[in-house]
């Protein structure tokens, strides 16, 4: 039931990101604040593990929930205060998870984490100088990624779950993809990235218009 709500919450925070982003810019900075928590969070749970701390499924529940609506709460009460910290964060994460395999010949797993999550740091530093200084069309584009991101990352699993656990996986690629494409996780959290991302890059630009 817990991960029922989760999933309905994030579905709905990340459409109102998604095409309301510009408009609802305080609020979707206080959404992103809340990724970013959330983020954090795991990264701390993952850190303190490694160190040997143990942690049921409460502790990890109560210091997710504390970065995820702390850190919500303080971006959207400092607002364009805070858009390059947030920014930053959850640019650099997901940067992390995109792009490590730039770095999988790096033996040495704290320099590759080092060097992968630095890379990380200096991309989402940028972007989030970019946004803070940019007009409608960054910003807009920014709440569309961002929201589109949290929307793949919910419905992604279920798409593919749905895919490879069915005969709709053959279907999908003989039909739609061509026989050449086979079909995988990744594709499908991309196609669904690029999907919302554009939709609701197309609608804040149209709606803003009025």
């Amino acid at each position: 039931m817990t991960n029922i709500i989760i999933t309905v919450i994030a579905v709905i925070a990340g459409c109102l990101m998604c095409f309301e982003g510009y408009k609802m810019f305080r609020l979707s900075l206080g959404i992103a604040g809340g990724v970013a928590g959330f983020i954090l969070a795991r990264l701390f749970i993952d850190m303190t593990t490694n160190m040997g701390m143990a942690w049921n499924n409460i502790g990890r529940g109560v210091v997710i929930i504390l970065f995820t609506v702390g850190l919500g709460i303080l971006a959207f009460t400092l607002y364009m205060r805070a858009l390059i910290a947030i920014t930053t964060i959850v640019c650099a994460f997901w940067f992390y998870d995109d792009f490590s395999f730039l770095f999988a010949n790096i033996e040495n797993s704290g320099l590759r984490f080092v060097l992968t999550y630095g890379a990380g740091l200096i991309v989402g530093a940028i972007i989030g100088i970019i946004v803070y200084y940019a007009q409608k069309w960054t910003i807009s584009l920014f709440t569309a990624y961002v929201g589109g991101r949290v929307i793949s990352n919910v419905l992604a699993p279920v798409i593919w779950s749905g895919i490879s656990s069915a005969d709709y996986k053959g279907i999908i690629e003989q039909q739609v993809f061509g026989a050449d494409i086979e079909i995988s996780y990744t594709l499908i959290r991309v196609i669904v990235l690029v999907a919302f991302c554009a939709a609701g890059f197309v609608i804040q630009l149209k709606s803003s218009r009025k």
